[in-house]
């Protein structure tokens, strides 16, 4: 089933029509090269699909992206196995909209989708399939363009660099031509992938242009599938841009497609090769819309030799006055566990659960900035993590008085750029016990993700401020709504020593010994409390026990005596609670015990001189 992977990724949108094989005769060449590159990837994360994941397995269905990339198979793969071998794993890489459609249906038996399109995602959340209320954030990458490593026909180098809208109005221009043949083609992937719903999202600004390219015809695409513009040959049907494509929005096919404009139907890897080869094709200098994560990993050599030498990346990182903003590019990638609806479908809830909560898990997040980094692309490693939002916090003390309330200030940060402020989602300060956290206060954020906690912390120990699970609508203006989950995240543990309070009411030194009273705070919490009764002779040194007292649970008074010989003596009370507070002293108390006083007794003798009676 390679072809389910990677070769035969006919891109069908989710409703409509199925787009058309590879147009303008890509070379058979270009797709032998696509098949030899990843047909070892193929074989291994593409064994022939069932219609239901069992209790020890995991079928995971998702965007090429992260398997063209070698995202899944050089990384998440070999760590989730070890982590998980009790489940044999497989992961499809096809169009988000195919994965989609393939996770409505069960076809193919999916557990989990990974996929990249917020216009789609949506309506896979609003029709029920998802079992959770969205779906969780794992990471983004960035869109690029690539063009022509020698001549650079439509100019994007100069005009585009940093506005993929102008990158994309320059190719459209080189390629129209007025008609004739073009100087430039663009190489799309056609259908519903994420790029491609991306693309026609750009398509949609260009058409917006106070100047849009003259001669280009723009169709606007089906809410169905995902939205946007996309270009179409004049006499379809269309007049002037802006106008519903053909059949209710469907994609156009054929001979609707102008000459500058190529559809391949490949998945993300195998089209980037064909735009190197650029091979069969009216033009000799070919434009791609890629991911950078694929990009790289094919500029690099990594899949096994087949490089992309032809190519080089024009248009990244759009600047914030270009007309999609400074975040047009960044690439959103979601994880959901999928809900049954078909009859027949089953899925491996506990292995979706599993696989999705290490997906967002701090131990694969931070692997992300390893992958690829050893390239020489200049924007760094391809993959950020964004599953947890960013905490600050500032003011968790290194020691406090027990009973003393504490201020702690700090802002929760989407790791989402470009993507709504954080406002409103609760916050909390944890005592961590037992490496679990236990929550000592809480607060709400504001319209900036700001926070503020006022807390007591109840014992010495670790604390940390963090969030729970997040639910965000992150773009409101798409109907229904695009929202997702942001994972649980907080700081790094602070050590907190929390002093307890012993006082000294009263000291009164009697014959033998002497007794001592006062009170402690915070009042005893556990019945681990006790108090410690220790003197030294005035002007000696050193002190030493005479005497203790165990208090209960709720005791805030104490009351501890012991034998002493008579004099002058310094004395001080200790407090100690063992894993609860740090040992305290109560001030120096001089009192003096009185010498015992001497007896008095009467001596009778008896008198036997009776004479002198």
């Amino acid at each position: 089933m390679i072809g389910e992977l990677f070769l035969n990724g006919h891109h069908a949108p989710r409703r409509g029509p199925h787009p058309q094989r590879p147009q303008r005769g890509l070379a058979a060449s270009v797709a032998a090269l696509a098949t030899v590159t990843l047909l070892a990837l193929a074989l291994a994360l593409a064994p022939a699909l069932t219609r239901a994941d069992m209790p020890s397995s995991l079928t995971v269905v998702g965007t090429s992206d992260v398997s063209d990339s070698g995202l899944m198979q050089n990384l998440i793969q070999p760590m989730f196995s070890a982590a998980y071998p009790q489940f044999t794993f497989k992961y499809t890489g096809t169009a988000s909209g195919t994965a989609i459609s393939n996770a409505e249906t069960g076809a193919g038996g999916p557990s989990v989708l990974i996929v990249h399109a917020a216009t789609l995602e949506n309506q896979f959340v609003a029709g029920g399939f998802s079992d959770e209320p969205f779906g969780r954030a794992i990471f983004i990458n960035d869109f690029v363009l690539a063009g022509p490593s020698g001549s650079d026909p439509a100019g994007v180098t100069a005009n585009g660099a940093h506005d993929v809208v102008q990158a994309f109005a320059g190719i459209a221009t080189a390629g129209n031509n007025g008609g004739g043949s073009p100087q430039d083609e663009f190489v799309s992937r056609g259908g519903t992938p994420g790029t491609t719903t991306q693309e026609h999202k750009i398509w949609a600004q260009v058409a917006a242009l106070p100047s849009p390219p003259a001669g280009v015809l723009l169709c606007a695409v089906s809410a169905a599938n995902g939205g946007g513009d996309t270009p179409i040959a004049a006499g379809n049907g269309v007049t002037a841009s802006g106008q519903p494509c053909p059949n209710g929005g469907a994609l156009p096919t054929g001979s609707a497609l102008p000459k500058w404009y190529v559809v391949t139907g490949l998945t993300q890897g195998p089209n980037v090769v064909a735009a190197n080869a650029c091979a069969g094709y009216p033009s000799s200098a070919c434009y791609v819309f890629t991911d950078r994560g694929t990009y790289d990993y094919l500029a690099s050599g990594s899949d096994g030799g087949v490089s992309i030498p032809n190519l080089r990346i024009v248009t990244r990182d759009d600047s914030a006055t270009a007309p999609g903003g400074a975040d047009e590019l960044i690439n959103y990638f979601h994880a959901y566990i999928i809900k049954p609806t078909v009859a027949g479908e089953t899925v491996n809830l506990t292995a979706a659960q599993d696989f999705v909560n290490f997906l967002t898990s701090p131990t694969l997040q931070s692997k992300l900035k390893t992958y690829l980094a050893s390239t020489s692309d200049p924007g760094g490693p391809p993959f950020v993590a964004d599953a947890s939002p960013i905490i600050t916090a500032s003011g968790i003390p290194a020691g406090v008085l027990a009973g003393k309330t504490v201020t702690v200030t700090g802002t929760v940060t989407n790791a989402e750029p470009g993507y709504p402020v954080l406002t409103g989602k609760t916050v909390s300060v944890d005592e961590v016990v037992g490496g679990l956290p236990v929550a000592v206060g809480s607060g709400t954020t504001g319209a900036s993700g700001n926070y503020t906690i006022t807390y007591t912390p109840p014992a010495s120990g670790q604390y940390q401020v963090s969030t729970g699970l997040i639910t965000q609508i992150e773009n409101s203006t798409l109907n229904p709504p695009f929202g997702d989950l942001l994972s649980p995240a907080s700081t790094a543990p602070t050590a907190t020593a929390v002093h307890g309070v012993v006082s000294v009411t009263r000291a009164t030194g009697e014959r033998g010994g002497v007794t001592v009273a006062g009170a402690v705070g915070p009042v005893a919490p556990d019945g681990h409390d006790q108090v410690v009764l220790s003197v030294r002779r005035q002007g000696a040194a050193g002190y030493r026990k005479i005497g203790a007292a165990h208090l209960v649970a709720g005791q805030g008074v104490y009351a501890v005596n012991g034998n002493l010989a008579a004099g002058r003596w310094r004395l001080r009370v200790t407090l100690s609670d063992p894993g609860q507070l740090e040992q305290a002293n109560s001030r120096i108390v001089t009192v003096t015990v009185p010498t015992a006083k001497q007896s008095h007794s009467v001596r009778f003798t008896r008198i036997t001189d009776r004479s002198r009676c």
